[in-house]
């Protein structure tokens, strides 16, 4: 199960392969949009986690897209970086979202960066290894 997951990771993250004639570019989004996706993802769980109903309708798929990219990048940097991001076992998902907004919203740059770019430096730098 853990490796099915890892795998579904890598999918998401690298984005479907192009056929070998088109032109490669990045498959995912940029900085801004993830971090619109995420402010939406906090909107919805309000201050109870409850969710709220007239948010979700909103843009379900995008702040599935910011939890989900950020718990898979998290992985891949896990199993192939062990020493970079040290994440403690009780953070939820909602904290690691919420490092990632922090993040986009001190470092104006990070609105132009792909979107795992984001999150990989966000994640390292708020859960440094000792």
């Amino acid at each position: 199960m853990k490796h099915t997951g890892l795998l579904l990771s890598l999918i998401l993250t690298v984005g479907p392969i192009a056929h070998p004639t088109q032109a490669q570019e990045h498959q995912g989004g940029t900085g801004s949009q993830l971090t619109q996706r995420c402010r939406l993802y906090f909107e919805f769980l309000g201050r109870t986690g409850a969710g709220r109903e007239e948010t979700f309708g909103r843009d379900p798929f995008g702040m599935g897209y910011c939890a989900g990219l950020i718990r898979g990048t998290l992985a891949v940097a896990q199993a192939l970086m062990p020493n970079r991001v040290c994440i403690p076992t009780n953070a939820t998902g909602s904290q690691l979202v919420w490092a990632v907004l922090q993040h986009a919203e001190t470092e104006p740059a990070v609105g132009l960066e792909q979107d795992t770019e984001l999150v990989l430096r966000a994640l390292e730098n708020t859960f440094r290894c000792p």
